[in-house]
């Protein structure tokens, strides 16, 4: 099962993203959902579920997406693929800053996000067969 982790303030832009992310084609496998409102609980959660993707709103509180994809990648118990909800074209550089591994300005294109998700979870599933062929 993959499972996405969702971080936004605004559930009704979390239930969008869902949306976009359901039905993704991962090789059959199904898609679970954890939802965070703020970064403090996205840590939380990302410690004690190690998502397999996090797809996060660059305006989370307390501290933005920005600070909460370095926390992400700083840990190696959550370090999974960040895709990263850009409100403006000239925050691309903050988000290379920050580690994401994919940017996404608004507004979000449904099928855009999804095609993303998609190839970062099959990097992240090829990367995690090779490491397993070389133990």
């Amino acid at each position: 099962m993959i499972q996405i982790m969702l971080v936004a303030d605004d559930p009704g832009f979390r239930d969008r993203l869902r949306l976009a992310l359901e039905r993704l084609e991962l090789t059959g496998e199904e898609v679970s959902f954890l939802e965070a409102v703020n970064g403090n609980d996205a840590l939380v959660l990302a410690e004690a579920h190690q998502p397999d993707l996090v797809v996060a709103d660059v305006s989370v509180t307390p501290y933005g997406g920005f600070g909460l994809t370095r926390d992400l990648k700083a840990n190696p118990e959550t370090d999974c693929p960040v895709i990263l909800i850009l409100d403006r074209f000239q925050d691309e550089w903050l988000g290379r800053w920050s580690g994401a591994d994919a940017l996404v300005n608004r507004p979000v294109d449904p099928f855009a996000l999804a095609q993303v998700a998609s190839q970062l979870l099959e990097e992240e599933q090829g990367e995690a067969t090779l490491e397993g062929a070389t133990s």
